[in-house]
């Protein structure tokens, strides 16, 4: 059984939450390989607590890769696109590029990094990630839209998503192009025609965490993950 550890669950916003004090940033924990996504500005813990055997990075905003702003010395591997290798000031150490739609094993886990709409500037990846115990979830905390839904969603067991706003409608547009963040009520009717049950979002924003209690009381079935949450999938 994989464990995932929801070491931060913020958006890049001033506010924070007793809950809510970090950038979003997970940890699966898999046959004893640990395998961390994302690592932002505002983290609980330095790498090396961490101890990650592989870090994955998902997009070059400063809430989830911090070389942007900071040079990290690590020898923990990060993999990572080379736009967002190239975006930054500072480089990791040690890194592998990865491509989007192109699948490889990290460990006991299979991993699919996936292009979705999110940034103009900082081009973004989701993964979807399959355990030893075939269980499959896809981790996209920053989107507007996913490209090839039937591609991506179907036969996923957990869905875990953007909750930067719960109605509010932070999607902008230049030219053709679609940036920012989709709605969770949203991004739900994506899980609902897909038949995902396992709903989860993290990422959360200044309007998510203002009605967290009154949206959990409305909908008790979808979570809203807060720091230092574990589940066992």
């Amino acid at each position: 059984m994989a464990k995932l550890v929801f070491l931060g669950t913020k958006g890049e916003i001033e506010e924070i939450a007793e809950k809510h004090q970090y950038h979003s940033s997970l940890l699966l924990i898999s046959e004893k390989f640990r395998l961390l996504i994302d690592f932002g500005k505002l983290h609980p813990y330095r790498l090396e607590e961490i101890k990650p055997d592989v870090l994955l990075i998902t997009h070059a905003h400063p809430n989830h890769y911090n070389w942007l702003e900071e040079e990290i010395n690590t020898e923990v591997l990060v993999y990572l696109t080379e736009e967002t290798l190239n975006y930054g000031k500072f480089k990791p150490s040690s890194y592998k590029i990865i491509l989007p739609n192109n699948r490889f094993r990290l460990g006991p886990l299979e991993i699919y990094p996936y292009p979705v709409m999110h940034s103009i500037r900082c081009p973004a990846v989701g993964f979807k990630i399959k355990t030893p115990e075939n269980k499959i979830f896809i981790y996209s905390p920053d989107l507007v839209d996913i490209i090839n839904k039937d591609e991506i969603l179907t036969g996923v067991n957990y869905y875990i998503g953007d909750g930067s706003s719960l109605k509010t409608n932070l999607v902008r547009r230049k030219g053709n192009q679609f940036f920012g963040h989709a709605r969770i009520t949203t991004q739900i009717n994506w899980c609902k025609k897909y038949n995902i049950d396992n709903i989860i979002f993290t990422h959360l924003g200044k309007e998510t965490m203002e009605k967290e209690k009154e949206f959990q009381d409305t909908h008790p079935e979808i979570i809203l993950a807060y720091d230092g949450m574990e589940l066992k999938i």
